[in-house]
């Protein structure tokens, strides 16, 4: 039975700093296959990739409301209980 190996994808799950290491190691190896190259060239892609999440992600936790302002909206504080500790 022979095997078409075009369609079969594989998922590696690593660290940001993991990447880094293989692109290192990859670059410092002679450019000898076009395979290596593939390689490669997909690992800067999904440094890119990974940079560009990592940037939205922090554009997206500076526009949402600070902890203070979501907890004050969670748990609003009844007028009573605002009048009755202001008479103490």
């Amino acid at each position: 039975m022979k095997m078409d190996f075009k369609d079969i994808q594989i998922t590696f799950k690593f660290r940001l700093e993991e990447l880094e290491n293989m692109i290192e190691v990859y670059t410092r190896q002679p450019h000898k296959s076009k395979l290596e190259d593939g390689i490669r060239h997909d690992l800067r892609n999904i440094r890119v990739k990974v940079e560009d999440r990592i940037n939205l992600e922090k554009e997206a936790a500076a526009q949402r409301p600070s902890e203070d302002m979501r907890e004050a909206s969670a748990n609003p504080v009844s007028v009573e209980h605002i009048k009755e500790t202001s008479n103490e």
